[in-house]
């Protein structure tokens, strides 16, 4: 009787009840993560703004907890607050913050820094070098400079700044690599990481050429447009009269399915193909099961998905708060002529995110056979979130399997046949994992 009554006093003050407007809910909590505010100067609420920003993003969003089932998360938090406090500049404040993701372990969570601070952070040497056999070797110089004639691939770094160059990485490098397992970490320290430092401070090198000679002389570093320069291209020629080798170094690349159309639409096919991603860091999945589409008529299994949803409410009355969603994809190919002859995939620690995609639907076919090193192991969907100063983070917010519902992030997969190289093979420029692809297909 009260309720009546209650409702019959709305009406005769002419007050209408009001529905629940679900399009006007749901956009205003869009605006709450839209919205982000940290000031422009470095003050210490600027300073645990972004710290804070870079936290809550992954207690909510992380996909991956449960492979650091050691880390408290926010005691990790509680602990990086006096840190930030202690940063004078910016700069030091951004070395501060990547630190603090690095605990995730997870190569597709970390930090961006603002582009005003590319120049002083991230200016390198024109090389690429790779940890063999417990020695820095350059394998790749990309610049025709003379400053850097000496820089040429086979060379050995000995020493950087007067410390080993082993122990000057775990000190100076180490700390700022976000990464998903151990291979993956080295690979990323001597690969992009290794001579990073302010452009206006010259890089202090021991190495020792491919003939024994030992120099020490000092680098000029060079500015990088991108924080994480991709390997660029691709590449299609024949090995011999049965053989092509497609190099894939990046799925991040429109023209490349146009490229692909351009290769297999034409006959006749060779008789094998060897597909090299050992420098593949990944781009859209789709390009690489565009590829995949040219080596079978049939559908075929990509990874599976998991995503967590948070339900606030479960959380409240003492249940997990997190209901996973499983979501198995496939891919049905929609072009000819179909490639029928022998695959050889090679494949190594820089492969990485769409390219162990692309690994796991061609593995889970049982196609071919991947020769070389385990991958990288991490790929998913980062979540990007706005830092201040102009600065990112992000932060995996998916998990990726095997159809089967086996793992490989925090592990990598592992090739059919296991080639490592070794100095004198680097030297010797021989690549020990092309020749075993040959090999097998000779057999």
């Amino acid at each position: 009787m009260k309720k009546i009554f209650f409702l019959a006093c709305l009406c005769s003050l002419g007050i209408q009840a009001q529905s629940f407007d679900s399009t006007a809910y749901t956009q205003q909590f869009k605006k709450v993560f839209e919205r982000s505010f940290f000031g422009d100067s470095l003050s210490p609420a600027t300073k645990i703004a972004g710290l804070s920003k870079a936290w809550a993003e992954a207690k909510f969003n992380f996909a991956n907890f449960d492979l650091i089932p050691e880390a408290n998360w926010d005691s990790i938090y509680y602990n990086y607050i006096p840190k930030v406090l202690e940063a004078d500049t910016k700069a030091e404040y951004y070395k501060v913050l990547t630190n603090f993701y690095t605990n995730l372990k997870d190569g597709h969570s970390l930090i961006l820094p603002p582009k005003e601070l590319w120049e002083e952070l991230s200016s390198s040497l024109p090389i690429r070098t790779q940890l063999v056999e417990g020695q820095v070797v350059i394998t790749l110089l990309d610049s025709e400079l003379e400053a850097y004639r000496e820089l040429q691939p086979g060379t050995v770094i000995l020493k950087i700044n007067e410390l080993p160059v082993t122990e000057y990485a775990e000190e100076h490098i180490a700390p700022y690599v976000s990464s998903s397992t151990p291979h993956d970490k080295t690979a990323r320290m001597y690969a992009f990481f290794l001579t990073r430092g302010p452009l206006d401070e010259p890089v202090k090198l021991e190495i020792k050429t491919p003939t024994g000679k030992v120099i020490q002389k000092n680098f000029a570093r060079i500015r990088n447009e991108q924080m994480f320069p991709a390997a660029k291209g691709f590449d299609y020629k024949k090995l011999n009269k049965k053989t092509v080798l497609l190099t894939i170094n990046t799925f991040n690349d429109g023209s490349l399915v146009p490229y692909l159309d351009s290769i297999f639409q034409k006959l006749p096919h060779p008789e094998n193909l060897v597909v090299d991603l050992r420098i593949n860091g990944g781009g859209n999945g789709n390009n690489g099961y565009e590829l995949l589409g040219y080596l079978t008529d049939s559908t075929f299994l990509t990874s599976k998905s998991v995503i967590r949803h948070y339900r606030p409410p479960l959380r409240a009355w003492g249940q997990a708060p997190d209901e996973l969603e499983f979501t198995q994809g496939d891919w049905k190919p929609y072009k000819g002529p179909t490639f029928k002859g022998k695959v050889v995939v090679l494949a190594g620690p820089d492969t990485y995110s769409a390219a162990e995609d692309f690994l796991t639907a061609f593995k889970t076919m049982k196609r071919g056979v991947v020769i070389g090193q385990p991958t990288g192991g991490s790929t998913g969907q980062p979540l990007f979130f706005p830092l201040p100063f102009g600065g990112m983070g992000a932060v995996c917010s998916k998990r990726d399997l095997f159809p089967d519902n086996s793992e490989f992030i925090g592990i990598g997969i592992k090739p059919d046949i296991e080639v490592k190289p070794t100095l004198q093979n680097i030297i010797d420029q021989q690549d020990v994992a092309l020749q075993a692809a040959l090999n097998y297909l000779k057999k």
